[in-house]
């Protein structure tokens, strides 16, 4: 493999991994509003490329994702059975 594609696989491997540190964030604080600023920030991308990678990583936009989380952590609070019948 060539230096500069074995360069841009590290790279890649290396957004993948900040997208992950991201998302599970998105999971932990899934009831708090989403600051894109920060998140992408911490995934060391412009906004607008963050929510493009993010997108192409995990299908969803980074709301789009919260929002998915928020329901999942509902459906399997504690009661939900009740509240939905």
């Amino acid at each position: 493999m060539c230096l500069s594609l074995q360069i841009a696989a590290r790279e890649h491997l290396r957004e993948l991994a900040l997208l992950r540190r991201v998302r599970d964030r998105i999971d932990r604080e899934h009831d708090r509003p989403l600051d894109l600023e920060a998140l992408a920030r911490m995934a060391d991308l412009p906004v607008t490329r963050f929510v493009q990678r993010f997108r192409l990583a995990y299908g969803l936009s980074p709301h789009g994702y919260q929002e998915l989380a928020r329901a999942v952590r509902n459906r399997e609070a504690p009661g939900a059975e009740a509240a939905v019948a």
